[in-house]
């Protein structure tokens, strides 16, 4: 066959172009973007869980300093309190602040639901791939529409990643080698 044209060879990988070996397959290329989607999506759910994590870090003690204050100002209301009293419950009210300035100012919260919502778009488009791959295996989609399709996944991939937030380096690499011993199969 001439170059630019399907070929189906042995193990039924429809071929994007040159003779049977040469180039990539829909199936090789479209493995590779599902191993992408399945790490993208479990990396936004790490970072979701990390960024949940420092919600409640933060907040937690928040809720408990503000709580400590106002029960022991109203304790105290009627009563002269100890010097020491009065600075404990300066310094809690301080913390409380600062640790409530913490949380509003990097939106944790927000963060986690953003990465969330990210890692199921993810998983929403690896499944896509997953019936498009069973596709191709069973020869059931012609080259047009495995063209069209895997295209069409391609640049829904592209615009998840411009638009979803950047995962630090640390948990990508925990996703990568969560992947790695991946029982199923991803």
């Amino acid at each position: 066959m001439s170059k630019g044209r399907w070929l189906v060879d042995r193990d039924t990988a429809v071929a994007f172009g040159g003779e049977q070996g040469e180039g990539p397959t829909a199936l090789t290329l479209l493995e590779r973007l599902r191993l992408r989607a399945h790490r993208s999506s479990r990396a936004q759910y790490l970072a979701g869980k990390r960024a949940n994590w420092w919600h409640n870090f933060l907040g937690i003690p928040v809720v408990v300093s503000t709580a400590i204050v106002g029960t022991s100002i109203f304790a105290n209301i009627s009563s002269k309190p100890q010097t020491a009293w009065v600075i404990l419950a300066g310094a809690l009210s301080l913390l409380a602040a600062v640790l409530a300035s913490l949380q509003t100012f990097f939106k944790f919260s927000e963060r986690a639901e953003k990465h969330r919502n990210a890692g199921a778009a993810y998983a929403a488009l690896k499944r896509e791939m997953d019936i498009l791959k069973l596709g191709l295996e069973t020869a059931s989609i012609g080259p047009a529409e495995a063209y069209e399709r895997l295209s069409q996944l391609t640049e829904g991939l592209n615009s998840l990643q411009r638009e979803s937030l950047d995962v630090p380096d640390a948990v990508y690499d925990q996703a990568r080698r969560e992947q790695d011993l991946d029982a199923e199969g991803i």
